[in-house]
């Protein structure tokens, strides 16, 4: 049948959550941190662990075109953004008379201005403000995941090929798909091009499942990973912070482009996760007590990432109004907002145990 469940997977995934949330929130350290950790952060690890999560769940061995399941979770993640931007924009709207010089004001300023246009357009994935065009990403590569369970039957070196071919055109030809609500005018993920470290993740996902090691150790490719992500942390924080200017400005943009998934961002996640993945003090803390929550948030991570949504556009709000928060103030709230997602990665695994638990129960009850 297959491996079901990866643990480290779920760890990984959790640890994402807790860094997205605290990109997200704009504290006055949150830039500097989300720069201090290399070329990738933790949307790169994230894409490619729910592409191994993806084929985990939903990949089975020469089942051709199986559209199903991946478009099932398509639609939930569709109602799950609707509701997300409707929670967002009563948000903007009871904040819009006092606080409007806010973030969760000004993002949502276009459809506070036309609700019924922008609503419509929101409906259709044509309006994305802030970091509502994230979900929409996932919605567009669920809809991809039966293409790629396709053509990885037929030859995975065909898969990759194809997907890099995609990656190329739309990183280099700009293709992306158009959002106004954003300055840029178009998605800030886009899905053409973040489809490849995807897709790299659940070609990874289904050697897990057909049982082999999707990162197997070697001593010469851990060094060399280990090394690439160790000067990459310098490098990009140095050229975040101004101390240096690179010869040719233009060309590395591209290289480190986070709409257009640069080549530098993706190499750099391949590298943590292959490190992270032999290394034994991650599979040991997978075991450990006090890390389980996080393995729990990563295991919900749909509503985890809506409610980390919620949660980052509220300290957001907050270090608008005070952007001078004492440090002590702002990790505070950092805590709390990492203690509320713990507190429901464990609400929703402790019912999902329960509805399994009760259908086991029901299933003695009612033998073939």
């Amino acid at each position: 049948m297959g491996i079901q469940r990866e643990v480290r997977i779920d760890l990984l995934r959790g640890i994402t959550l807790l860094l997205i949330f605290i990109g997200h929130a704009e504290f006055t350290f949150s830039a500097t941190f989300q720069h201090s950790r290399g070329f990738a952060d933790a949307s790169e690890l994230f894409v490619l662990l729910a592409g191994m999560s993806s084929a985990l769940a939903y990949y089975r061995p020469n089942a051709g075109l199986s559209l199903s399941r991946p478009w099932r979770r398509a639609w939930r993640i569709y109602l799950a953004y609707l509701l997300l931007f409707l929670i967002m924009a009563a948000f903007a709207s009871l904040l819009a008379i006092e606080y409007a010089h806010t973030s969760a004001v000004s993002d949502m300023a276009g459809f506070l201005n036309e609700p019924v246009r922008r609503g419509v357009q929101a409906a259709l994935l044509a309006y994305m403000p802030g970091d509502l065009d994230i979900l929409p990403m996932y919605i567009v590569l669920m809809l991809w995941v039966p293409v790629v369970f396709l053509l990885h039957d037929r030859s995975p070196t065909l898969l990759i090929g194809l997907s890099t071919l995609i990656w190329i055109v739309a990183g280099r030809g700009h293709v992306n798909f158009a959002n106004p609500a954003l300055e840029s005018g178009h998605w800030y993920f886009d899905p053409l091009s973040w489809q490849l470290i995807f897709t790299i993740g659940v070609v990874l996902g289904i050697r897990i499942k057909t049982g082999r090691d999707p990162l197997p150790y070697d001593r010469k490719a851990f060094f060399l990973a280990a090394g690439f992500a160790i000067i990459a942390i310098p490098v990009n924080l140095a050229y975040f912070l101004a101390w240096f200017q690179p010869p040719y400005p233009g060309f590395y943009k591209e290289l480190i482009s986070k709409t257009n998934s640069g080549p530098l961002r993706i190499a750099d996640a391949l590298a943590i996760l292959y490190l992270a993945w032999n290394m034994d003090f991650v599979k040991k803390a997978t075991g450990w007590v006090w890390l389980r929550h996080v393995s729990m948030i990563g295991r919900h991570s749909l509503p985890i990432f809506s409610i980390g949504i919620v949660l980052s556009t509220s300290a957001s709000v907050y270090m608008g109004l005070h952007p001078q928060a004492s440090l002590g103030a702002q990790m505070i709230i950092l805590v709390a907002g990492c203690a509320a997602h713990l507190a429901l990665g464990w609400f929703l695994e402790r019912k999902r145990l329960r509805a399994s638990s009760d259908r086991l129960q029901l299933g003695r009850a009612n033998p073939a």
